[in-house]
């Protein structure tokens, strides 16, 4: 116990002694941890020669970073200068060298169609058929009046082979009107080709009318046997002619159809009853769409300029005699200065660009005094415009020929008197004389047979189910008489991408109207339409001229020299032309929905004006007209620069390929950016290729202005758009000479063989459709 306690105190007094001393007691300043003032001066001294290091340092990074900059800017611009430099050598030669290329060309199309024009005007001249010139105003007018009075040929066999002559004759003069030069046909010519065109459709509907007369005078004796009304159809390759005569006048009559025709119509209990007949004449031309004001694009009416005579004195008198004969060169002269800051016009002329460009005012120094223009108040004008342009559109019911146009033929629904019938009355059969003017009966009409009633929508023995009623009084509201009801199938080839919409002729008015028609139901499967109306006269399907448009893609691809695949993927069909010399012909794309509609068009060889006409007859519309932008959303491009374009892509399609580029829209109007490559072998459109860079590599960006053409350093497949041109490439004064920079040897052989028209054919179909502008 007594060892324990001593062990205890020891180690106490250890841990005493071990215990390191308390340190003096320090002020409250060095509680604080607060350092000396010279320490302080030390530490201030070392963070400013720090900062002032680091601020030296970035300040040398900073010059470093900007003599690289300006180098690099300083390199750049001389390669910029250098190339520039370059194409100011270039340009000139390259700009003349287009000019006598497309010259040329031009030249040789024109003694081509020339030769053309004048042997179709001998072969006319010796022709010697019988037919009449319809250029020669009394060869064409003895040939109507010769007509009109054969009465004797008045049959509808006798007709129908005189409407073919007549038809050829119109198509005739149609193909002069739009083949002959201007310089060639005045307008007085032009205008009196159109007054003989409208006679010949005059007279063919008379003939018609005329046949029809007939007919209906010997309605007994074509009757039924087995519903003793008359039923008659005739075909033509022009027209069918189907009538229907109500000889028996059965109440319980209800509704009719030429089987053959597929045509059925229905009729109110009225007209059941009445000595009327119904005549449905189908044709495959439109003799009406003409006649509309909305049918042509307006042509803009410029402000009257009014020519004000300002007489300065003093330049008058300082005014030397030499002045007044100063050439044409000398006033078109440009400065040096002036070509060195942009393109001047002369160089724009050169190429090609002011082709559309507007003729220059007189020159002030041809004349003694100068002359101002005294422009137009601009509300005026815009006043005037929306005033023409509420004139044109009279109602939401007129229809408008620039948005919609008439696909398969016009369809004439008349309704028409049913003259005295011969009566055999013992051994005499008895004849009412009556005129031989077709007569038309107007409906609905003021007669109480043919009054609105709604028993008059009602057949005889039909049950008056409440829901029936119900319909027929809503029909009757709706059009303000008992409708007669349609069904018909429409053209098998034709095709139809939408419903069509139905439209009849109002001949007061000269235009297509939409009103009058209800219950339009169209199965399309079947491609049977039906409707209620209560309008007679010619009824048309329409349907929207730019459903297809904007495009989404196209391309041109060479398959050999002379010959080329044209695609264009619109909105709704995808089409392939091919371009063999100066013909083409319409196929589909392989992996495109087959149209059945359209197997008639197809592979038949023709030339564009020809292909065009017949793909918009078909419903294939891919050609957009001056005014088509109201109606398609579009980035248009300047004119002058889209068609130069089109040409030197005509001259390059033997052995380049061109397609179209996201980017085209991404750079507005003055510039056009477009996909190219070089194709010596026919190869399938891949629409799927794995190998990407492959594809990026292969197509160039060529994107051209005014100024000049270039190949950009961006591709179609970044994500941003850049003008950079690509590294180690040239400025071009157009996009022939940048291709043939990008063509090899023997792509170069390809084009130097390409034939004129080959080329002109290509330019027909780029122009017709405008594909930089509507895709």
């Amino acid at each position: 116990m007594r060892q324990a306690v001593f062990l205890l105190r020891l180690n106490h007094v250890l841990f005493r002694h071990h215990t390191p001393p308390k340190s003096p007691a320090k002020s409250a300043k060095g509680k604080k941890g607060k350092l000396s003032k010279a320490e302080k001066e030390r530490l201030k001294k070392e963070e400013l020669e720090l900062k002032a290091k680091e601020e030296e340092d970035a300040r040398a990074k900073a010059e470093q970073e900007e003599k690289e900059r300006l180098e690099r800017e300083r390199l750049e611009r001389e390669e910029r200068l250098r190339i520039e430099a370059a194409e100011s050598q270039r340009h000139a030669t390259e700009v003349s060298e287009l000019q006598s290329i497309l010259e040329g060309n031009e030249i040789a199309l024109s003694n081509i169609h020339d030769e053309r024009r004048a042997k179709a005007k001998w072969d006319r001249y010796m022709q010697c058929d019988g037919t009449p010139d319809p250029t020669i105003a009394a060869e064409v007018n003895t040939y109507i009046n010769l007509s009109y009075e054969a009465t004797d040929t008045n049959d509808i066999d006798s007709v129908i082979l005189e409407s073919k002559q007549t038809l050829a004759l119109i198509s005739e003069l149609e193909f002069l009107l739009d083949d002959t030069p201007e310089k060639d046909l005045n307008e007085s010519q032009a205008a009196r080709y159109q007054d003989t065109i409208n006679e010949l459709q005059n007279l063919l509907s008379s003939k018609v009318d005329a046949a029809t007369v007939l007919l209906l005078k010997a309605a007994s004796s074509l009757a039924d046997t087995e519903s003793g009304n008359l039923q008659f159809v005739k075909s033509s390759s022009d027209f069918t002619l189907m009538l229907w005569g109500n000889l028996i006048k059965n109440p319980r009559f209800k509704s009719y159809e030429f089987e053959e025709e597929n045509f059925i119509f229905e009729l109110p209990k009225q007209l059941a009853l009445s000595d009327i007949a119904i005549r449905v004449l189908r044709t495959q031309y439109d003799h009406y769409s003409h006649l509309c004001r909305t049918f042509h694009a307006k042509k803009k009416k410029k402000p009257s300029i009014v020519m004000e005579a300002v007489v300065h004195e003093d330049e008058d008198k300082k005014e030397k005699p030499e002045e007044a004969g100063k050439t044409e060169e000398e006033e078109g002269a440009v400065s040096a200065e002036e070509k060195q800051d942009g393109e001047s016009d002369k160089e724009e002329q050169e190429e090609g660009f002011d082709e559309t460009d507007e003729p220059k005012p007189p020159s002030p120094s041809r004349t003694p005094q100068q002359t101002q223009p005294a422009q137009p108040d601009p509300e005026e004008v815009e006043e005037e415009d929306e005033a023409e342009e509420e004139y044109d559109q009279e109602d939401e019911d007129t229809v408008d020929l620039r948005a919609y146009q008439v696909l398969g033929g016009v369809i004439h629904l008349d309704l028409l008197s049913l003259p005295p019938q011969p009566k055999q009355v013992k051994s005499w059969v008895m004849t009412q004389v009556s005129g031989n003017e077709l007569k038309k009966v107007a409906y609905p009409a003021g007669d109480n047979r043919l009054g609105q009633t709604l028993s008059g929508t009602m057949t005889m023995g039909q049950t008056l189910d409440p829901k029936a009623l119900a319909n027929a009084a809503a029909a009757t509201e709706a059009l303000g008489a008992p409708p007669v009801g349609i069904s018909f199938r429409l053209c098998e080839d034709v095709l139809y991408s939408e419903e069509p919409q139905m439209a009849y002729w109002c001949p007061e008015r000269k235009q297509w109207r939409l009103d009058g028609f209800i219950d339009i139901k169209f199965n399309e499967e079947t491609r049977i339409l039906s409707f209620k109306t209560i309008n007679f006269g010619p009824l048309a399907c329409l349907q929207d001229k730019h459903i297809n448009m904007p495009f989404q893609s196209w391309e041109l691809r060479p398959i050999a020299v002379n010959h080329a695949r044209f695609t264009v993927m619109a909105a709704i069909i995808e089409a392939e032309i091919e371009i063999k010399g100066s013909l083409c012909c319409f196929r589909q794309t392989p992996d495109s929905e087959i149209k059945p509609e359209l197997n008639d068009l197809k592979e038949k060889w023709m030339t564009p004006k020809e292909l065009i006409k017949a793909m918009k007859t078909v419903g294939v519309n891919l050609f957009p007209e001056d005014d088509s932008k109201k109606y398609v959303s579009i980035v248009e491009k300047t004119t002058v620069i889209e068609d130069a374009i089109y040409h030197q892509m005509a001259l390059c399609a033997s052995h380049f390929a061109f397609a179209w580029s996201k980017w085209n829209s991404e750079v507005g109007a003055e510039k056009v950016i477009v996909q190219g490559t070089q194709k010596l072998v026919d190869e399938a459109p891949q629409d799927n290729v794995d190998d990407d860079e492959k594809k990026k590599d292969e197509w160039s960006l060529l994107m051209v202005s005014k100024q000049r053409t270039m190949k950009l350093r961006v591709s179609e497949y970044d994500e941003e758009f850049s003008e950079d041109y690509a590294d180690g490439s040239q400025f071009h004064a157009d996009l022939y000479h940048m291709v043939c920079e990008l063509s090899t040897e023997e792509g170069m052989d390809r084009m130097g063989n390409t034939d004129f028209r080959f080329v002109d054919a290509v330019y027909q179909l780029l122009s017709a459709t405008r594909l930089l502008t509507y895709s």
